[in-house]
C-alpha cells in the first residue's frame, strides 16, 4: 500500500509532499491542478510504468518530466509490502537518459487496485 509520495522539480508544484491515510483518500481540486497527474505518478511508483506506455490510445498519463532541466527532479515514496514490510525508495530524473532512474528491480507489490 502506497503510503507517501514525494515530488521534487516534478509537476505543478516544485514540492509536493502526499501522506496517505490507509483506507480512503480524496483528491478534489479546481481543473489543471494536478490531481490525474498525481494519479499518473502513483501508477508508475506502484508498477514502474507510465499509463500513456500502457495504452497509446490515452491523451494523458505521458512520462513525468522535470519542470525546471538545470534543478534535481526526483520522485520518493514509502510502501507497505504484501508481508507488511515498510519500503522507502528514490528516483531522480537522469537528463541524458530522458528517464527515471533508481535501485533496479520489480515493485514490492504482488497486485494492484487502483479507484479513480
Amino acid at each position: 500500500m502506497l503510503k507517501s509520495l514525494k515530488l521534487k522539480n516534478v509537476g505543478p508544484a516544485p514540492h509536493l509532499e502526499l501522506n496517505l491515510a490507509d483506507r480512503l483518500n480524496l483528491l478534489t481540486g479546481d481543473n489543471g491542478l494536478g490531481k490525474s497527474f498525481l494519479l499518473d505518478v502513483a501508477w508508475w511508483v506502484l508498477t514502474r510504468k507510465w499509463p500513456h506506455d500502457l495504452n497509446d490510445n490515452l491523451t494523458s498519463g505521458y512520462p513525468a518530466r522535470p519542470a525546471n532541466s538545470k534543478v534535481k527532479a526526483s520522485i520518493a515514496f514509502e510502501l507497505t509490502t504484501a508481508k507488511a514490510t515498510r519500503v522507502a525508495y528514490e528516483s531522480t530524473y537522469a537528463m541524458q537518459e530522458q528517464a527515471w532512474v533508481g535501485r533496479p528491480g520489480r515493485p514490492w507489490n504482488p497486485g494492484l487496485v487502483v479507484y479513480a
